[in-house]
Parts: C-alpha cells; structure tokens; sequence
C-alpha cells in the first residue's frame, strides 16, 4: 500500500515538473536557510559543553556601583589577591584558580647548536595560570602535567605550538623559549592536545602563574591592592558536587566587606562580587570573555524567529502553489472518489505527495547549505560544520523539520483536494469558495511579506547603523593611521625617539607619535581623579592616556581651550577633555586652565596645559569617558604614524625596513587604526549580513508564493480575461486587474511590519549610547522596494495572460 502511494505520488509529481520544481525549490530554501541558523545558533550555544564538570565550573565577575551616580561597570576581571582569599574564605570550593590572559607575544625559540634562532608571533593565547586550572577544566595531557607549572619560568604548550616551535612535540620536553623583547626564559614542561575551537579560555601557552609575579615588581607589590583590576586575570571555581552556589552567592557581599573595606576607605563606588555559571559565560554579554566574539542571546532569538518565519513562509509558498493547481486536478479527484477512493485515502495520497516534496527539499536544501557553509564560516569568524554523524542534532532537526514541513504544508492542500465533490470534479465546476479559499491565500500571502518586509525593514536599519559607524565624526581622524607595535624591554626602549625621527624623514609620513593607546581603545586604564588641590577625589574615574606631543597633530585632536603642551619634558603639563571640565560643573572650558589636576593616588599634582573637543574614546556604544592625556616614557608601547593617502603601499614598505633595521630581532607588527575601530561593531557587521541573507531569501520565497496566487488567479479568471478583452480591454487594464490584487496584500502587510519593525529596531538601536534615527525614508524604500520586486515576479505570468488568445479562453472548460 505504502508502495503504491509513493508510485502515484512519484508519477502525479512528474507529471507537473515546473510545479513540483517551484515547491521543491521554494521548502529547499526555507529548510537550507533554517539550517544554516540552526548550525549558527548550535555553535554559539556549544561552547565549553565538553567540560565534563561545566555544571560545577563558575566564574567569578566584578559589578562596580558608583556611589554619586549610580552608574554600573561590569568586568569579568577581578583583584591580584581575591583567588587568594577566596580559597581562605570559602573552604568547600574544591579548587580556586586565577587565569592571567595576556594576549599577543613575541616568542623566541633559540637555535640549537649555533642555529638561527626562531621568532614566533602568538596573537592571542598566552596565559599565566595557576595548576589548578588544570583540575578545573579538562584538558589531554600528552605529556607531563600540571604539578611543574607551580614554579616559576616553567610553560605548557598545545601539541600544535610545540610542533610548530620545535618539530616534534616530544622533542619540546626541557627546552627553553623566551617571551618579549626583554627574553623571559620559559622551561617546557608539558604539552597537551589543542582545545576545541568552541571554548571562551583558548589556552596555547600556559605559563606559571609564579611567572607573572616575578615579571613586574609593582605587581609583586600591589598584589594586596583590592582597588586595582589586574590586565586579563580571570578567576575560576569549581564547586563540589554537594555545594549549592545560592549559599555560596549570599556569602559574597560579607566577603567584600571583609576584604575590599570599602566603606572605611570611603571609596567613590562599590563592588559586587557574582558566581557566573560557565554554561552561561559565553552568552553573558555583559561581561567580557578573552574571544569576546559572542553573539548575544537577543540575537540568537532573532535569528530563530527568523528560521522559523522561513520555514513558515516555505510552507505557505507550498499551499498557495498547491491550491492554485486544485482546479487542474479536479478531474483526477472525482474519478478516484467514483472508483471508491474515501476521503482518509485520498488525505494519504496528498500529504504522500507533500513529503516527497519535502523528502526532496531537505536534500537539496543541506546540499545548498553544505554549499554556503564555507562563505557562512567567514562571515560570522566561526568553524560551521554539517556533520549529522558527528552532531546528531543535526539529523534530529531535518527530521523534525521534514515532519512539521509535511503537516504544515500538506495538510490543508490535501484536505481542499480530498473535499470535492466528485460529481462537480467530473464536469469542472469546481469553485474555491472566496470565503475560504482566497481569503485564506490573501491571509496566507499578507503573512509572507509581513515576515519579507520586517526582514527588510531591520536590515535597511542596520545597513544604516553600520553607515553611521563608518561616517560619524569621532572627533579625530582615523583614516591612514597605521599603529606599530613596540618591544617593551627597556634597553630597546631607548631606540624609540631614534625610530620615531627616521620614519618622520619618511616623505610619505605626516605626522607621529610615540603613546600608550590611540584615542579610541577598549584598552587604557581608568584611574582615580583630584582636581585643584582638593583632597577628597572625585566621585568617578578618568581615563588615563599617555603620548607625546606628536599624538594630537597624528590624530588630528582639536582643542578648545589653552594650548598643546610645549613638550615632552618633566614638567608633565596635561590636556584633558570637554568631559572633565563638564563633570567638574565648571561654566566654561577656560576655567580648568591652569589649575592642577591628579590621577591615581593624588601625590603628583599637574598643570592643565588645555582643554581637547571631546573626541570617542570608546566605541558608539558608549558615551565619552573623562579623560587625562599626559606625558609618560615608560609607559609607551606604540608608535602611531599617519601617512600620506596617494604614497601609503610605498611608505608601508619603507616603514617595515627602517623597523627592521632599527629591531633586527623584534618582529615587525603594523595595524590600520580604522581597521581596529571597525573591529569594534564586528557583531553589528554580522548581524547586518545575516539580515541581508536571509531579507533576500525570504522576498524570494515570498515571491515565488505570490507566483501561485497569480497562477491561481489566471485559472480562476480565464473566462473574464476573455469576455474584457473581447469588450475591449487593453493588456493595461488586464495587467492592472492583477497586480492590484498582490499591490493591496503588499500594502496590507506594509502597514502590519512597519510598526511592528520600527518598534524592534528601535528597541535595538537604544543599545548603542550613539546611533542614527530610522527615519521614515527607511519604510518608504521597504514599501518601493516590495512592490517593485513583486511585480517583477509575478509579472510574467500576468503579461501571458493579458496576451492570451480570447478565443481560447472563452472556449476552456
């Protein structure tokens, strides 16, 4: 029996290829779309779900509360000694361990037997940890372990750093590599197997934590300092399985209190400690990971709803192209039910047919998105893999997805079909009733462009925020600004202003400037303020930037007030921004000229040389930070230079060799500033292509949908078309008789999606402290744009019919 359906469904379906074509290809774009999002979300969603104790692993985050304003700071940094007193102070947790995240290094690894040495550039994998890390998380030993990495200059590198530094990862057991420019020696100790790319602490290098504190001795010295969060240092508890984390989370503000005393030192803010689960830190956008390449949980929403509008509108792209055929199968119908066929077997024929379509359409949608898998990987940065047999979610999801498919699409066509009467059937009288039928489809179609229009209203936003990214005045210039990066060991140091001046000789560099950060930097440190010799500091922290006098004309810094400081010399004249002088309640920016201000602890005291226009330090996303620019050798780490626009392939190249000669051993690093602030909406940029992805699909399916509408019209409509243009109707008026059908649903599912997308985007938009206006250009473009592509889909069909014989018309049965 089953045979047999599938034989009549198989011969119904070849019969009608251009249709059965249309249905496969409209449910395989909705089903391949769906399942790129479905991988997408799955990824996002798998991280560090190997740990075989991630139910137990917390991460421990920073709230900072300022007391004046109450504004919040989150950071999933912590204090140097808070490990410390945690393990004091909370004797069930089995294992507490700080991970110190460094980033890039300079790695060297010393020729053997009077080779050359090797130079290694590690981007972003350095950390110094304490063991007990190791216990924490899993990680495969291939040999040694965790015991060595309690002494200092000890490492443990992944398998594919050891082979890359020495050939053979067993032959990189007791060998010595040195980081930085100032050669920290590191004794190899163990090596074990890379991390999955899915996990939010991608250690390459473990170095001892026992390291980090002999490196700098102001970190051995303020390692009781609760005040300051360290650089990267993350700190990581695993709980015994018989805690619960509510008690240990109400034990924590007693924990601050003890520790932190912030109310006997009458500090401007207050910290709140949290247990942050592991299962949660990937997503968790309000704290930072070391990737940070998250997107969030409102974005994995969006990107489901829309999978299932996809799908949504594939299957009622199915149902209106398979009611409009009704009529030509209405023959077949009645003479099945004059045979005997009943109305369950015939239900069984039609939704057989369905999920051969949809069989069908899952094949050449995973083939589709096996296809755009590689170009998907690029644009989110991620590793996307089809692999059912690997991921049986996979496999369950085209399953689940083939059943729904089936139900949905195929129910209602198969009971229209089965419900004729086979009499009428028999002589072609068959007649959708408006009431049911068209009203249905209109709804049905209403439905698709209001998913389409959303669709393309939230891209054209995002398109838009995007724009406003790259063109917003930041008030400095980013374009053709190249960032060099510096050894910071202190003998090379001494070579800077000498590398400095031989590149400003450079014809094709404008300007330079030796700093700490560039002006725009998720980077810097935020210190304690003093203004005029007061003594209580002020209730918020400045951002602290150091650079030489170069840094203003190299980014084109405008100043306000006063004037630029003479020069780079003891005296450490200041420039602080409009900021500043707004948050001191000053009238004017000429009031702050001349008085002292002072960071940190307030012992050095320094004179406001002038006053810069507020420029964006941060990303749009944020507002301004107050800020300090001073003068400070030691704490210089980049060299920035701008350069001419028409000379910049030929001068980068002339930069590289002055550097080299000037560093023969230090490895040449050179970054575009708009590069790196572009790198700031990295998240915005995906989100934006995945929008205009998956607008574009969603018009097409919609469009092939509104194709069966008009085919469906064409048949409903053959004796009308005829008797107008026998009374003489023009093919504009035939033409006009059509397309005011779809152009009224379009309008109707216009005034549905307009404020429904203008109030989640602009919802979105709020996210962003700086961000354009949707404007009503946006809607009236969606609205335009809607209407033109429709017409251009079903025009082909309308045309034909407008042209058709009236002789043929008025004789069709």
């Amino acid at each position: 029996m089953i045979n047999s359906y599938f034989i009549l469904s198989f011969r119904t379906l070849w019969r009608k290829k251009s249709f059965s074509l249309l249905n496969i290809v409209g449910l395989a774009v909705g089903i391949g779309a769906s399942l790129l999002i479905f991988l997408v979300i799955r990824n996002e969603m798998s991280y560090d779900t190997y740990q075989s104790k991630r139910d137990r692993i917390f991460r421990v985050v920073t709230t900072f509360t300022s007391r004046s304003t109450g504004e919040k700071w989150r950071h999933s940094m912590v204090p140097a000694p808070l490990a410390s007193a945690m393990r004091r102070d909370f004797p069930t947790l089995q294992k507490v361990a700080v991970a110190e995240h460094i980033g890039g290094a300079q790695v060297y690894v010393p020729g053997e037997n009077g080779g050359e040495e090797k130079k290694f550039k590690e981007s972003g994998g350095l950390f110094f940890v304490e063991p007990a890390i190791f216990d924490i998380f899993d990680f495969s030993w291939l040999y040694g372990s965790a015991a060595e990495l309690k002494e200092p200059n000890t490492v443990a590198l992944t398998q594919s750093m050891a082979e890359a530094y020495f050939g053979n990862y067993k032959n990189a057991i007791g060998k010595i590599i040195q980081l930085w420019s100032y050669r920290v020696p590191l004794r190899v100790t163990g090596v074990f197997k890379d991390l999955p790319y899915n996990t939010d602490l991608p250690v390459r290098m473990a170095a001892s934590h026992a390291t980090w504190l002999r490196i700098d001795d102001h970190e051995r010295q303020t390692r009781e300092d609760w005040r300051s969060l360290s650089g990267g240092t993350q700190c990581f508890a695993l709980t015994s399985p018989e805690d619960d984390i509510g008690r240990l989370q109400a034990q924590l503000p007693a924990f601050v209190k003890n520790n932190y005393r912030e109310d006997a030192d009458q500090t401007t803010g207050f910290n709140s400690l949290t247990f942050q689960p592991l299962k949660e830190m990937h997503l968790d956008k309000r704290f930072a990971t070391v990737k940070d390449d998250s997107l969030s949980v409102t974005e994995l929403w969006a990107l489901a709803i829309i999978g299932v509008f996809l799908l949504m509108v594939a299957c009622i792209n199915f149902i209106n192209l398979a009611t409009a055929q009704s009529v030509n199968r209405a023959k077949e119908i009645g003479i099945r039910k004059v045979l005997g066929s009943n109305r369950r077997q015939l239900l069984k024929q039609f939704l057989g047919e369905t999920a051969l379509i949809t069989a069908s359409a899952i094949i050449l949608g995973s083939i589709m998105a096996w296809l755009a898998i590689p170009y998907l990987s690029n644009l989110v940065g991620k590793t996307l893999e089809l692999n059912p047999l690997r991921y049986p979610s996979i496999l369950l999801f085209l399953i689940l997805s083939g059943v729904i498919v089936t139900f949905l699409a195929g129910f209602y066509p198969a009971i229209v079909l089965s419900g004729f009467n086979p009499v009428a059937a028999i002589k072609s009288r068959i007649n959708i009733r408006p009431a049911s039928g068209i009203s249905l489809r209109r709804a049905l179609v209403v439905f698709q462009f209001v998913v389409a229009q959303l669709l393309v209203i939230g891209t054209l936003v995002v398109v838009k925020q995007m724009k406003f990214f790259r063109e917003e005045p930041m008030g400095f210039e980013k374009e053709a600004v190249v960032l060099l990066d510096l050894p910071s060991d202190s003998t090379l140091k001494l070579k800077y202003s000498h590398l400095k001046s031989r590149l400003l000789q450079l014809p094709g560099v404008e300007a330079g400037s030796l700093c700490s950060i560039e002006p725009a930097s998720h980077f810097g440190r935020f210190t304690d303020f003093y203004y005029n010799n007061e003594a209580n500091r002020q209730p918020y922290s400045v951002k602290r930037i150091n650079a030489d006098t170069g840094y203003f004309n190299t980014f084109r810094l405008g100043l306000v007030a006063g004037r630029y400081p003479f020069s780079d010399d003891s005296t450490r004249e200041v420039l602080v921004n409009e900021t500043v002088v707004r948050k001191l309640g000053l009238r004017s920016a000429e009031d702050i000229i001349g008085k002292t201000v002072a960071v940190d602890n307030g012992s050095r005291k320094f004179p406001v040389a002038g006053v810069l226009r507020d420029f964006n330090n941060n990303s749009l996303r944020d507002e301004i930070s107050p800020s300090v620019i001073s003068s400070d050798n030691d704490d210089y780490g980049t060299l920035a230079l701008r350069l001419n626009p028409e000379k910049v392939p030929a001068t980068l190249k002339q930069i590289e060799q002055i550097f080299t000669a000037v560093y023969p051993t230090y490895i040449y690093d050179c970054t575009f500033f708009d590069d790196q602030i572009g790198n700031f909406y990295r998240a915005e940029a995906i989100t934006a292509a995945l929008f205009k992805v998956f607008a574009f699909l969603a018009i097409f399916i919609s469009c092939l949908g509104l194709y069966g509408l008009v085919s469906f019209m064409v048949v409903q409509k053959t004796k009308e078309v005829g008797i107008r243009k026998v009374l003489g109707a023009s093919v504009q008026s035939i033409l006009y008789l059509f397309s005011r059908e779809f152009t009224t649903l379009i309008g109707i599912a216009f005034l549905v999606a307009a404020p429904v997308g203008y109030y989640f985007m602009k919802k979105w938009l709020l996210g962003f402290h700086y961000h354009a206006e949707i404007g009503w250009g946006i809607f009236v473009l969606a609205i335009v744009l809607s209407i033109l592509i429709a017409w251009i889909a079903v025009g082909y069909k309308a045309i034909r019919a407008a042209l058709a014989n009236p002789v043929k018309s008025l004789r069709a049965e």
